[in-house]
């Protein structure tokens, strides 16, 4: 079996109190092309560890003093060699030891007598996992810093379009409302549509700020008062609760949860609202909290039509938007809900009742129970 280019040259650090035993695996694996690095105790090993940079620990659990298992405890615990795979060289064949240095951190065994070709093909597999895993983490880490700047650039562009939206918007109100009787009756209505094009964008650049801010921005989690964020968005959407003739259930008493008031209450206001747009007609309501475990789950469930399977999985997707004949919209609304939940610690979804409706639900952090005095 030949050594893969990409592995020729990677360092290996051979520890085993018994020269001949050493002497054995490093001709073997010099002639392969590894760098190789030997120690005869554990105490030599550790000190050679931290003077080189390795690929990979072939590694005696039976030695005097300083035994394997406690040299690849102490190379797990430094964040120096934590990462690098440790493989135990063992003449015990019984399950307990295995469990034990599997426990440690080490990635495979190896039994006495060693056979070559059986250590060379353990050895490649785990340098290839191991790289494998490097590059991982390298690309994660470097779409992590796209993102943020993706974020950042994000928040830049949609604040500077806030201001001259505005005066696009107010002077459209301006030529409707005092210059209507120079405009024709086309006129007139599309200068209507525009103004609500422009509103409609500006919601969108306010969901966009919104998403990119909870992105960027940590906050402390607090006590909420959920009973006051549900009143207050239900104040709002006063006018469309009117409208439509909803009908609204709300608990007697709120479980106490952790959050950011702020946030939160834009949970509730996407979540009420989205139940107004979809639930039936004429729509009804049910809101509930309830102690989840470690968490508090809160819920909205709407009398709509259910949602499909696939229509579940998409719905918290940015810019999705599910029945859009019945209510304008962005698509943003229950993509703001999943990031700003999932930044205060929390999950969100989707389920359907057996008869109709859906519910939405999500979870926060329960308050902590007080300590006994």
């Amino acid at each position: 079996m030949s050594l893969p280019s990409e592995l020729h040259g990677a360092t290996v650090l051979i520890v085993d109190d018994k020269p001949q035993n050493l002497r054995l695996i490093s001709d073997f694996l010099a002639e392969q092309g590894f760098d190789l690095m030997l120690a005869r105790s554990g105490a030599e090993a550790l000190k050679k560890a931290r003077m080189a940079t390795l690929d990979l620990v072939l590694l005696d659990v039976r030695m005097p003093e300083t035994d394997g298992f406690e040299v690849c405890r102490r190379l797990k615990s430094d964040p120096d060699t934590a990462d690098v795979p440790v493989i135990f060289m063992t003449a015990m064949d019984d399950t307990a030891h295995k469990v034990e240095g599997f426990r440690l951190g080490a990635v495979d065994y190896v039994t006495k007598p060693i056979q070559r070709e059986e250590l060379l093909a353990r050895i490649q597999h785990h340098l290839k996992l191991n790289r494998l895993q490097k590059e991982l983490f390298a690309k994660s880490q470097d779409l992590a810093q796209k993102n943020a700047e993706l974020e950042a650039y994000g928040h830049t562009i949609a604040h500077s379009l806030k201001t001259p939206l505005a005066a696009a918007s107010r002077f459209l109100e301006i030529l409707c409302k005092f210059k209507s009787d120079n405009l024709s009756g086309e006129q007139l209505h599309l200068a209507q549509q525009a103004q609500n094009a422009l509103a409609m964008t500006g919601e969108v650049v306010d969901a966009l700020l919104l998403l990119s801010t909870v992105a960027q921005q940590h906050v402390e989690l607090k006590p909420l008062d959920t009973g006051s964020l549900v009143s207050q968005a239900l104040s709002q959407l006063g006018e469309m609760l009117a409208l439509q003739r909803a009908d609204v259930k709300l608990p007697p008493s709120w479980p106490q949860a952790l959050g950011y008031a702020p946030w939160v209450g834009e949970v509730w206001m996407n979540l009420l609202s989205n139940a107004l747009k979809y639930g039936g007609s004429p729509p009804r309501l049910e809101v509930a909290g309830a102690p989840d475990g470690a968490h508090v789950r809160f819920s909205v469930r709407d009398n709509g039509q259910p949602l499909s399977e696939d229509e579940r999985r998409r719905v918290f997707t940015p810019f999705t938007r599910l029945h859009q004949e019945r209510a304008a919209g962005h698509g943003l609304g229950l993509a703001t809900v999943q990031r700003i939940v999932s930044k205060l610690g929390g999950t969100v979804g989707v389920s359907v009742g057996s008869a109709e409706g859906n519910e939405f639900y999500f979870t926060l952090p329960a308050m902590p129970a007080p300590a006994p005095e």
